[in-house]
């Protein structure tokens, strides 16, 4: 007996050691073709603002306005507005507008002066969002904004992201990954409890690899939300913490997470229909906590992502449990690959299915793959995806002879499932789309210096700054004509759209030596759609001479 206990504990240790070498062996290749992953980007970008940054208005505006380009979280969000001595002059309480996509404060009657806008919200799929900005009302003294922070002065100092990636960011997709692993094992197997034939050896086997994953998915949750709640606190007191667990949408999904963790190392005691209700809700309390909840008809996309979730832990759990059985006695392996073979084949269809359609919800076209992280981390998981079925079709192959599947088989497989863990574990946290900034262009030149401002820079309503400089010995800097145009590059057929500018007084210290500056805008909807874009400045001096400056960019 002691024997044997020992043997069953080398087997356990066996099979963590195996996923975790196949785990850090994915990482390691995934991560020299793709790159570290980047600290997270947002998932809901910030589209509108009223009053918009940086801008002048002649009386104080009645409320202020952030729309974003996603459903915000139902709870969580704070809009405060500073005056220059930091005292919150906003009234009343925060609105949902733009169909849970904005938020609205109302405002005092605001005096002359300069006004900081700082916005803190959940997207619907569980990212933190924060910035800030200045407006105006009236003509007071000049700002110094360089020596304005706006986080410094409503008291955060937080990154809001960056270039690299840095140790929070690293445990928080450690920690993600881990967990995806602990969910899709142990769910997986909670599933597998509805097969009624297993033999005696593969029921035993299974209920010890059920435990052992129960523990570790109760481990890797505990990780998972702990550096969750802390990148969503962003560096606040632990109270904000509990603000998010009882205020927010994904604060309580992470309750039901944690709640429903502490019951997996139990799931081994439980009948077979309570390992199954436990399975549907832990992979539902994930579905509606991912990039689907974000989504419209948000019924349709969590349902998609649901089944997909499922899938993958039919087939996870089931390959966990062939390789604990291969390992403790071949034939019996051999016996279970042919039920496993049938239902990874389903899982597998089922998986591709549930992917293409929710990637073509998510993506306004499969070319945006390739301007995301998020894209090229999906196409690493469905380059190996392909390897998977290769694999599958080779011990297939060997069931349909009559032989016992090849040992080096399913530790590929087993690879193979690590490497699929750390690509979800990475893009899940990744936005599907790529994020527009405002563009800001400048072009030095000997005869003409250019600025070239366009904000927020997306589809629909925009505001254009033109700066021209022009050689104060040719005419006396005066410019004739200048006119902003504006072409899609990517609609055959479709001329210029020429933006009507306006004269105005700009205050910024932006002079040259020798150079004269004129100064432009205008407002409205000349962008009117997605796709690559040229900008052109044609200027026409007081001689006649005409000059072209262009530069192209891309909006989503």
């Amino acid at each position: 007996m002691l024997y044997l206990r020992k043997l069953e504990l080398r087997d356990r240790k066996w099979l963590v050691r195996v996923f975790a070498i196949a785990l850090l062996g994915a990482g390691f290749v995934l991560f020299s073709l793709f790159g570290a992953p980047r600290q997270a980007q947002a998932h809901a970008t910030l589209e509108k603002a009223s009053p918009q940054a940086d801008s002048r208005m002649d009386a104080s505006p009645d409320a202020v306005e952030i729309v974003f380009n996603e459903r915000l979280d139902n709870g969580g969000a704070k809009l405060l507005v500073l005056n220059e001595s930091s005292k919150n002059v906003a009234k009343g309480e925060l609105e949902r507008i733009e169909e849970g996509k904005g938020i609205r404060v109302g405002l005092t009657k605001l005096g002359e002066g300069h006004y900081t806008v700082s916005y803190s919200v959940i997207s619907a799929d569980g990212h933190p969002i924060s910035g800030a900005y200045v407006f105006t009302v009236g003509n007071p003294a000049p700002l110094d904004k360089s020596k304005l922070d706006p986080h410094q002065q409503v008291g955060h100092s937080h990154n809001h992201g960056g270039a690299g990636l840095g140790a929070d960011s690293f445990l928080l997709y450690a920690a993600r990954i881990l967990y995806y692993a602990g969910l899709l094992a142990a769910t997986g197997l909670a599933l597998w409890s509805l097969l009624r034939t297993m033999s005696p050896i593969v029921r035993d086997t299974h209920s010890r690899s059920l435990g052992l994953a129960g523990k570790f998915a109760l481990i890797a949750t505990l990780a998972y939300v702990f550096f969750s709640l802390r990148d969503l606190g962003q560096g606040e007191p632990l109270s904000e913490w509990g603000r998010i667990l009882t205020e927010t949408t994904i604060g309580r999904l992470y309750i039901a997470e944690l709640l429903l963790a502490l019951a997996a190392p139990l799931l081994p005691s439980l009948k077979g229909f309570l390992r199954v209700v436990w399975a549907a809700l832990a992979l539902f309390a994930e579905a509606w906590s991912g990039h689907a909840a974000a989504f419209d008809p948000i019924s349709y996309t969590i349902s998609l992502d649901y089944a997909h979730l499922v899938a993958a832990a039919l087939w996870s759990g089931g390959l966990v449990l062939l390789l604990a059985v291969w390992y403790k006695e071949r034939p019996e392996a051999g016996r279970f690959a042919l039920v496993f073979s049938k239902w990874a084949l389903i899982s597998f269809l089922a998986l591709w299915v549930t992917g293409i359609l929710s990637t073509l919800k998510y993506l306004p076209s499969l070319e945006y793959l390739q301007y995301t992280a998020w894209g090229k981390w999906l196409i690493a998981k469905i380059a190996i995806s392909l390897l998977v079925a290769v694999t599958a079709f080779l011990i297939r192959l060997r069931l349909k002879k009559g032989e016992l599947p090849r040992g080096s088989l399913l530790k590929v497989d087993i690879g193979l499932l690590a490497g699929i863990v750390l690509c979800v574990g990475i893009l899940t946290y990744q936005t599907p789309l790529p994020v527009n900034e405002p563009l800001s262009y400048h072009k030095m030149g000997t005869d003409m210096h250019v600025t070239l401002r366009i904000s927020p820079n997306t589809p629909g309503e925009n505001r254009f700054t033109l700066k021209i400089w022009l050689p104060e010995w040719v005419g006396k800097g005066e410019a004739k004509s200048v006119q902003l145009r504006l072409l899609p590059l990517d609609r055959e057929g479709m001329g210029y759209i020429d933006v009507p500018l306006q004269p105005y007084e700009d205050e910024e210290q932006d002079a040259f030596p020798d150079y004269k500056k004129s100064t432009y805008t205008a407002e409205g909807p000349y962008l009117p759609f997605a796709g690559q874009w040229k900008a052109q400045v044609r200027v026409t001096d007081a001689e006649d001479t005409e000059r072209v400056v262009e530069t192209t960019y891309r909006i989503y």
